[in-house]
């Protein structure tokens, strides 16, 4: 699902939302409704948008609504066509780390 997710906003183009920070793999998380759902096999996706305050003006809200709304695009065209079961699990590790 990350993998559809970061696909469709790769072909966004010049875009200041060519990145998706990952959390370490490492991590076991049971206790929280995400990893529970992960860890019995569902797929999950949580997209965590910087500056949501007041702050912003209405361009940048509306560039952080558009890059949610494509990965969110890209996850459900993927599922719909079938295409998430082609997508190979180790691209997810060749998404590059951003610095949190």
């Amino acid at each position: 699902m990350n993998v559809a997710a970061y696909d469709a906003l790769q072909e966004m183009g010049n875009s200041p939302f060519g990145n998706i920070t990952l959390y370490p793999q490492d991590l076991d998380l049971p206790g929280t409704a995400l990893g529970s759902f992960a860890m019995n096999g569902s797929g999950a996706v949580l997209f965590e948008v910087t500056g949501q305050t007041q702050s912003f003006g209405q361009k940048k809200l509306g560039q952080l609504t558009k890059a949610v709304e494509t990965g969110l695009y890209g996850i459900l065209d993927s599922v719909a066509s079938g295409e998430v079961h082609e997508l190979d699990v180790e691209d997810y590790d060749d998404i590059p780390l951003t610095e949190r």
